[in-house]
Protein backbone atom coordinates (compact mmCIF):
# COMPACT_ATOMS: atom_id res chain seq x y z
CA UNK A 1 0.00 0.00 0.00
CA UNK A 2 1.45 3.45 -0.73
CA UNK A 3 0.97 6.44 1.42
CA UNK A 4 1.00 9.28 -0.49
CA UNK A 5 1.96 12.73 1.88
CA UNK A 6 1.39 16.36 0.83
CA UNK A 7 3.70 17.39 3.87
CA UNK A 8 3.72 21.32 4.76
CA UNK A 9 5.88 20.68 7.84
CA UNK A 10 9.81 20.25 7.96
CA UNK A 11 10.08 17.33 10.22
CA UNK A 12 9.15 13.90 8.43
CA UNK A 13 11.80 11.71 10.07
CA UNK A 14 9.44 10.39 12.31
CA UNK A 15 6.68 9.49 9.93
CA UNK A 16 9.48 8.01 7.47
CA UNK A 17 9.97 5.81 10.11
CA UNK A 18 6.50 4.65 11.02
CA UNK A 19 5.83 4.19 7.36
CA UNK A 20 8.57 1.62 6.43
CA UNK A 21 7.85 -0.16 10.00
CA UNK A 22 4.71 -0.98 8.53
CA UNK A 23 5.66 -1.84 5.16
CA UNK A 24 4.03 1.44 3.77
CA UNK A 25 5.41 2.72 0.67
CA UNK A 26 5.73 6.55 1.48
CA UNK A 27 5.94 9.08 -1.06
CA UNK A 28 6.42 12.42 0.00
CA UNK A 29 5.28 15.49 -2.23
CA UNK A 30 5.91 19.12 -1.01
CA UNK A 31 3.04 20.85 -2.78
CA UNK A 32 -0.49 20.95 -3.56
CA UNK A 33 0.49 21.36 -7.53
CA UNK A 34 3.07 18.72 -7.20
CA UNK A 35 0.51 16.31 -6.03
CA UNK A 36 -1.93 17.68 -8.78
CA UNK A 37 0.78 16.67 -11.16
CA UNK A 38 1.08 12.95 -9.68
CA UNK A 39 -0.77 9.85 -11.13
CA UNK A 40 -2.58 8.36 -7.51
CA UNK A 41 -3.63 4.69 -8.11
CA UNK A 42 -7.30 5.07 -6.61
CA UNK A 43 -7.57 1.33 -5.61
CA UNK A 44 -3.87 1.23 -3.39
CA UNK A 45 -3.19 4.91 -2.53
CA UNK A 46 -4.03 6.60 1.04
CA UNK A 47 -3.61 10.28 0.44
CA UNK A 48 -2.05 12.17 3.45
CA UNK A 49 -2.11 15.85 3.84
CA UNK A 50 -0.03 16.75 7.01
CA UNK A 51 -0.26 21.03 7.13
CA UNK A 52 0.17 23.36 10.11
CA UNK A 53 -2.99 25.71 8.69
CA UNK A 54 -5.54 24.45 6.86
CA UNK A 55 -6.18 26.88 3.76
CA UNK A 56 -8.83 28.06 0.96
CA UNK A 57 -6.04 26.20 -1.50
CA UNK A 58 -6.20 23.28 0.65
CA UNK A 59 -10.13 23.01 0.61
CA UNK A 60 -10.07 23.41 -3.23
CA UNK A 61 -7.46 20.78 -3.67
CA UNK A 62 -9.52 18.12 -0.79
CA UNK A 63 -12.47 19.38 -3.51
CA UNK A 64 -10.72 18.26 -6.81
CA UNK A 65 -9.30 15.20 -5.26
CA UNK A 66 -12.57 13.90 -4.36
CA UNK A 67 -14.22 14.45 -7.72
CA UNK A 68 -11.44 13.55 -10.10
CA UNK A 69 -9.49 11.31 -7.93
CA UNK A 70 -11.09 10.19 -4.79
CA UNK A 71 -8.91 7.64 -2.62
CA UNK A 72 -8.78 8.02 1.17
CA UNK A 73 -7.32 10.45 2.53
CA UNK A 74 -6.18 11.63 5.85
CA UNK A 75 -5.86 15.45 6.85
CA UNK A 76 -4.54 16.87 10.22
CA UNK A 77 -3.34 20.07 11.53
CA UNK A 78 -2.85 22.30 14.05
CA UNK A 79 -4.58 25.38 13.13
CA UNK A 80 -8.49 24.81 11.78
CA UNK A 81 -11.58 27.09 11.88
CA UNK A 82 -15.24 25.21 12.03
CA UNK A 83 -15.84 26.39 8.63
CA UNK A 84 -12.58 24.82 7.06
CA UNK A 85 -13.07 21.48 9.46
CA UNK A 86 -16.99 22.21 8.21
CA UNK A 87 -16.11 22.31 4.44
CA UNK A 88 -13.37 19.63 4.84
CA UNK A 89 -15.92 16.87 6.44
CA UNK A 90 -18.58 17.70 3.90
CA UNK A 91 -17.70 15.33 1.40
CA UNK A 92 -18.12 12.35 4.14
CA UNK A 93 -14.72 10.85 3.00
CA UNK A 94 -11.80 12.46 4.87
CA UNK A 95 -10.46 11.56 8.27
CA UNK A 96 -9.35 14.19 9.90
CA UNK A 97 -7.23 14.31 12.87
CA UNK A 98 -6.66 17.45 14.93
CA UNK A 99 -3.67 18.81 16.48
CA UNK A 100 -0.65 17.39 16.39
CA UNK A 101 -0.49 13.81 14.32
CA UNK A 102 0.76 11.21 16.57
CA UNK A 103 2.33 8.87 13.81
CA UNK A 104 2.62 5.98 16.38
CA UNK A 105 -1.16 5.55 15.50
CA UNK A 106 -0.40 5.67 12.03
CA UNK A 107 -1.85 2.05 11.06
CA UNK A 108 -4.81 2.97 12.98
CA UNK A 109 -5.49 5.88 11.31
CA UNK A 110 -5.27 4.46 7.64
CA UNK A 111 -7.59 1.24 8.64
CA UNK A 112 -9.94 4.17 9.96
CA UNK A 113 -9.84 6.16 6.20
CA UNK A 114 -10.10 3.34 4.56
CA UNK A 115 -13.36 2.42 6.43
CA UNK A 116 -15.10 5.77 6.29
CA UNK A 117 -13.79 6.11 2.27
CA UNK A 118 -15.88 2.56 1.76
CA UNK A 119 -18.11 3.66 3.47
CA UNK A 120 -19.29 7.09 2.20
CA UNK A 121 -18.80 5.54 -1.22
CA UNK A 122 -21.32 2.66 -0.55
CA UNK A 123 -24.01 5.91 0.62
CA UNK A 124 -22.94 7.79 -2.30
CA UNK A 125 -23.71 5.26 -4.60
CA UNK A 126 -26.94 4.50 -2.78
CA UNK A 127 -28.11 7.95 -2.94
CA UNK A 128 -27.36 8.19 -6.87
CA UNK A 129 -29.33 5.14 -7.12
CA UNK A 130 -32.13 6.61 -4.98
CA UNK A 131 -31.87 10.16 -7.04
CA UNK A 132 -32.12 7.58 -10.87
CA UNK A 133 -35.32 5.47 -9.31
CA UNK A 134 -36.71 8.94 -8.03
CA UNK A 135 -36.48 10.87 -11.59
CA UNK A 136 -38.02 7.75 -13.00
CA UNK A 137 -40.80 7.39 -10.82
CA UNK A 138 -41.22 10.76 -11.61
CA UNK A 139 -41.26 10.47 -15.30
CA UNK A 140 -43.96 7.73 -14.93
CA UNK A 141 -45.89 9.54 -13.08
CA UNK A 142 -45.75 12.24 -15.32
CA UNK A 143 -46.98 10.32 -18.48
CA UNK A 144 -49.79 8.58 -16.18
CA UNK A 145 -50.98 12.19 -16.00
CA UNK A 146 -50.82 13.43 -19.30
CA UNK A 147 -53.00 10.00 -20.17
CA UNK A 148 -55.25 10.57 -17.79
CA UNK A 149 -55.90 14.07 -18.65
CA UNK A 150 -57.28 12.18 -22.05
CA UNK A 151 -59.96 10.51 -20.21
CA UNK A 152 -58.10 7.14 -18.81
CA UNK A 153 -58.03 6.16 -15.02
CA UNK A 154 -54.60 5.57 -13.81
CA UNK A 155 -54.85 1.75 -13.76
CA UNK A 156 -55.56 2.09 -17.77
CA UNK A 157 -52.50 4.73 -18.26
CA UNK A 158 -50.01 2.60 -16.15
CA UNK A 159 -51.13 -0.21 -18.50
CA UNK A 160 -50.65 1.74 -21.66
CA UNK A 161 -47.41 2.84 -20.75
CA UNK A 162 -46.52 -1.01 -20.46
CA UNK A 163 -47.78 -2.10 -23.12
CA UNK A 164 -45.31 0.61 -24.87
CA UNK A 165 -42.56 -0.28 -23.11
CA UNK A 166 -43.00 -4.17 -24.02
CA UNK A 167 -43.61 -3.69 -27.53
CA UNK A 168 -40.34 -1.36 -27.90
CA UNK A 169 -38.58 -3.56 -24.89
CA UNK A 170 -37.52 -0.70 -22.90
CA UNK A 171 -37.85 0.08 -19.24
CA UNK A 172 -41.26 1.40 -17.82
CA UNK A 173 -39.66 4.90 -17.40
CA UNK A 174 -37.83 5.01 -20.85
CA UNK A 175 -41.36 4.45 -22.20
CA UNK A 176 -42.78 6.97 -20.46
CA UNK A 177 -40.10 9.39 -21.51
CA UNK A 178 -39.37 8.48 -24.86
CA UNK A 179 -43.41 8.95 -26.06
CA UNK A 180 -45.00 12.70 -25.96
CA UNK A 181 -48.38 13.16 -25.17
CA UNK A 182 -49.73 12.54 -28.75
CA UNK A 183 -48.42 9.28 -28.95
CA UNK A 184 -49.69 8.12 -25.83
CA UNK A 185 -53.24 9.18 -26.42
CA UNK A 186 -52.74 7.43 -29.96
CA UNK A 187 -51.56 4.20 -28.25
CA UNK A 188 -54.64 4.41 -25.84
CA UNK A 189 -57.21 4.84 -28.26
CA UNK A 190 -56.32 1.86 -30.25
Amino acid sequence: MRLVSLLEVTETSELTHYASSHNFELLVLKSISEFERFELNNATDIVLMVVDTISASHLQFVERLMTFAPAPLIVTATNVAEWQLSALLQCGRVTFVPQQFDFSRLVKVVELAQIRFESANRLRNKLVELEHSLKDDKRVQLAKRELQQSGLSEQEAHRVIQQVAMEKRISLPDSAASLCKNQLREFAHK
